[in-house]
Order: structure tokens, then C-alpha cells, then sequence
């Protein structure tokens, strides 16, 4: 049988082999090879007859191992922007697949059909989730999507209202350049809600602060968490070109956008309405920016068939309403025929300096996250609609399980009483211990139990990789540090 490279060994084999080795069966093997490590029983594997789903089927084994020796594994609470989300074997195995995995800016996109085409279904299953009308290949990350949007709104804004150019921009005009050309030698002032994560916000104020733009931060409600409507109207004046809202917020409280909306849109000159988002998932159980008469969109993907990877590499999301399509950054796919009329795959859209000439390209990065766009089209693909609602209603039921949990031990108290998806924030009310000491001992038991906000303050986030034992087990190890004197 030439054709077969391996040949299992029979029974007879394994025997001789022993006998060579001087041991009795594999269990002595293997403490040859790894110390004393102990092998699954083959009793436990007796309930894999009846077939289990690849969650139940991970879960079991997970939990077999946390008997074994030397284990680090921990139950992650910890969100703010990167949440641990089960991903099925079948994205990393796919994704591997050599047409995938290994081209790199393809100078001649059209031969890349393949990924040509799964990007193409990763922009239309993504619009189709936020509401929005069109969506680009993906940008770096949830920060810089946010900041390219910032800046297409700066664009925009000059574009709608030419009575606000400068002499300069007027300039750019006569010389064929983009109308919104942003001057960087005068003011523009970008309002931005204290609900948008703040890391965003750092990066933010990196892009803008050469262009002599001024992020301004709008107050939340104390009592909800949500972005306060007051504050906000006393903020929008003229030179507003864009007011961000995050939903959910970093505090993960489900901002009011039915509220929000027509103050920004009603003000005039119109500011851009540009909405932010960390948790996609959210929009399985509310309504997507979209919906909200959002001008752009700019969020993280990572949840979506992505690993953690210990922050990195993220996927960005950008998009927006068709409108404005010129003046988005990266690039778009779109599907066409080629000379025999057959499905055909294009990039219909990069606006980027390596592709056009410098004064009319509207961003200067030179590659983007294709790659996790793959395996977030894989991931979506392989999720179904009826899955994406089913995992974002899980997620918020189990958030809103320990949220209860946690308030009932008399230890935490609730910082915002508005409505919150899987992310929520607390207070701790024992003095003496503060947020990072908890944080810490909760690790050394093998829980991140958060991310600290305050002094006593922490952001606790759940996802469907924290069933009911993880919640279980958080909420005791909670009343045990914070109920006794052992800090």
C-alpha cells in the first residue's frame, strides 16, 4: 500500500514495543516522557456516544483538564473593548487555508477571487448587522476606525457648509483638490460623549492634533450612565462637525439614541452623527446604529471569530451611509461580471495615497485587517442569524445573572441604573479593599475578575464562555475576599 504515508500500529506492535522500552502500557509511557501527568479515564469518554455540540464538547474536556497539575487557566470577566468569545475550530481551520493565509496586499487584486469574494460577504453580512448602507474591507482597529471617522467628518462638514473654508481650503479647491480639504492651520471642535472608551479617546486626540482639532467631552447622566442630553445641547454650536456616541458605552450602559439623534441632527449647521462600538454582538437584542439615522459607523470586530491574542491584532469596522461613500477610508469590494458574464469579484473602491494621487486620497494607511475580516465572515457564516441572536441574548441574560448575583451579596452597589448589555459597572463598599487588591486576589484564584475604573470601581463583562458554575464560582470567591478579613 504505497499510496498511505502512515501505518498505525497493531496490537501486536505496541506489545513488542513495551517489551523493548521495559514498561508495562502507555500510562507508564507517557510518565516516561512527561512526569507524572494523569491521563483521561476512558469512563469519562463514554458520554461522547450520545454526541455533543463543540461548546458542551470544549467545556467537558476543559473541565476533565482543571484537574490536572500545573493548570493557568482562568474564568475571564474582563471586557472594555475585548471580549473572550468562544471561536469554533472551524474559523482557525479554515482560515488557514493557504489562499488565505499567506497573500499579502495583492497589487493586482482581481487574481485573488477567493478573498475577494469572502471580504465581499464580511462587508454585507456586517451592513446588514449595523443597519448601515455600505461597509469598507475592515481598518486596523475599533481606535483607528474611529479616528478615520473623525476625519471623514471633518471632510464632510467643510463639504456641507463652504461658507466655513478658509481662504486656504478655497485654495484646495481651485487646485482640484477634495472641497473638504481640512485646514490645519484653523480650529474644528469634535464633541464627544464621556461614554466613549477612552483608549478611543487617546488615539483620537493623537490623528487630530496636528489639523488644530479640539475633542470636547460631553457629560454623562450620574444617575443612568447615559450621555447627558443637557450638557449636550449646551455644547452643540456652530464648528460642531461631528458628535460621537458609543452603544453600548464603555461603562456598558445602552445609551438612549431615540433620544439623542434629533437633537444632533436638528441643530444647525448639521453636525455628522457618528456612533461607536466595542461589542457588536449588542445589535443581536438592540437596535443597530442604522436604525438611529447614524451618518458613520465606526467600531471593533474582534468578538466576531477572533481570538484575544493578548490584545492584538483587532479588526476594525467602518461604515457608512452611501452618500458619503467617496469620502470613506480603505477600501470597498464589490461583486460584478467578467468578459464570460460570470460572478466577478473587484475592489470598487480604495481611496488610500498608494492608490490615487495624495490630494485626493482620504487616508494614508497602506494595509488593513483582511485577514481577521475572513475570519469574521467565516465565523458570521458559520453563526447563522438565528445563532447571532441567540449568542447576544445569552450574553445579556448571563450578564444580568451575575449583575443580580453580585448586588444580592450586600458587597457591590450599582454606579448606573441605565439599561446595560453584557458589560456593567459596580462600586465596591468595603473601604478597605480597593478595586486593583480585589482584582489581584481574584487572579491568584484564577479569575479576571474585571477592569478598574475608579478607586472602587470596577467594569465586570460576561460572555457565553462564562456559564453558570463561572458565575457561581466569581460570586463566592467575591463574598469570601470582600465579606471576611482576609485583606
Amino acid at each position: 500500500m504505497p499510496n498511505f504515508r502512515y501505518f498505525p500500529n497493531s496490537e501486536t506492535d505496541i506489545k513488542r514495543l513495551y517489551a523493548i522500552l521495559n514498561i508495562r502500557d502507555k500510562k507508564e509511557l507517557f510518565k516516561k516522557i512527561i512526569g507524572d501527568i494523569p491521563l483521561i479515564d476512558a469512563n469519562n469518554l463514554k458520554v461522547l456516544s450520545r454526541g455533543m455540540d463543540e461548546v458542551s464538547l470544549c467545556r467537558y474536556f476543559s473541565d476533565i483538564s482543571s484537574n490536572l497539575p500545573d493548570k493557568n487557566k482562568f474564568s475571564i470577566f474582563a471586557g472594555g473593548g475585548i471580549y473572550n468569545h468562544f471561536v469554533p475550530a472551524a474559523v482557525d481551520s479554515l482560515i488557514s487555508r493557504p489562499e488565505f493565509y499567506t497573500p499579502y496586499t495583492p497589487y493586482q487584486p482581481e487574481v485573488s477571487q477567493g478573498t475577494l469574494f469572502a471580504l465581499f460577504e464580511f462587508q454585507s453580512m456586517v451592513a446588514e448587522i449595523l443597519g448601515m448602507d455600505v461597509v469598507n474591507a475592515s481598518m486596523y482597529d475599533g481606535a483607528e476606525s474611529l479616528a478615520e471617522a473623525i476625519l471623514m467628518s471633518l471632510r464632510l462638514y467643510l463639504n456641507a457648509n463652504p461658507d466655513s473654508r478658509s481662504p486656504w481650503q478655497e485654495q484646495q479647491v481651485k487646485n482640484n483638490c477634495p472641497g473638504g480639504e481640512i485646514n490645519p492651520h484653523s480650529s474644528h471642535l469634535i464633541l464627544a460623549s464621556a461614554g466613549v472608551n477612552p483608549h478611543y479617546l487617546s488615539v483620537v486626540r493623537t490623528f487630530v492634533n496636528d489639523i488644530k482639532a479640539n475633542v470636547e467631552t460631553v457629560k454623562l447622566n450620574e444617575k443612568t450612565g447615559r450621555t447627558n442630553l443637557n450638557d449636550l445641547k449646551l455644547k452643540l454650536k456652530n464648528g460642531v462637525s461631528a458628535v460621537v456616541i458609543q452603544q453600548p458605552n464603555y461603562y456598558g450602559v445602552i445609551e438612549d439614541i431615540d433620544e439623542l439623534e434629533p437633537v444632533i441632527h436638528g441643530f444647525n449647521p448639521k453636525p455628522f452623527f457618528i456612533v461607536s462600538s466595542t461589542e457588536p454582538f449588542s445589535f443581536g437584542v438592540i437596535n443597530p446604529p442604522g436604525y438611529y439615522n447614524a451618518d458613520i459607523f465606526a467600531g471593533e470586530g474582534n468578538s466576531f471569530g477572533n481570538h484575544m491574542n493578548f490584545g492584538g491584532p483587532l479588526l476594525g469596522i467602518f461604515g457608512a451611509k452611501s452618500v458619503y461613500v467617496r469620502q470613506m477610508p480603505g477600501r470597498i469590494v464589490g461583486k460584478t461580471k467578467d468578459a464570460k458574464n460570470k460572478d466577478a469579484y473587484t475592489f470598487i473602491l480604495a481611496t488610500r495615497e498608494q492608490h490615487i494621487r495624495r490630494g485626493a486620497a482620504t487616508s494614508n494607511i497602506c494595509t488593513n485587517n483582511s485577514l481577521n475580516a475572513v475570519r469574521a465572515a467565516i465565523y458570521l457564516s458559520l453563526c447563522s442569524k438565528r445563532g447571532f441572536k441567540e449568542l447576544s441574548f445569552l450574553n445579556l441574560k448571563l450578564a444580568h445573572i451575575l449583575h443580580e448575583k453580585l448586588l444580592k451579596t450586600g458587597l457591590f452597589e450599582e454606579r448606573f441604573s441605565g439599561d446595560f448589555f453584557n458589560e456593567f459597572l459596580l462600586r465596591i463598599k468595603n473601604e478597605k479593599i480597593t478595586v486593583l487588591r480585589f482584582i489581584d486576589v481574584m487572579a491568584d484564584r484564577g479569575i479576571l475578575a474585571g477592569i478598574r475604573v475608579a478607586e472602587n470601581e470596577i467594569l465586570i463583562s460576561t460572555t457565553e464562555n462564562n456559564n453558570i458554575d463561572n458565575i457561581e464560582r466569581y460570586v463566592e470567591n467575591a463574598k469570601d475576599i470582600l465579606g471576611s478579613n482576609l485583606i
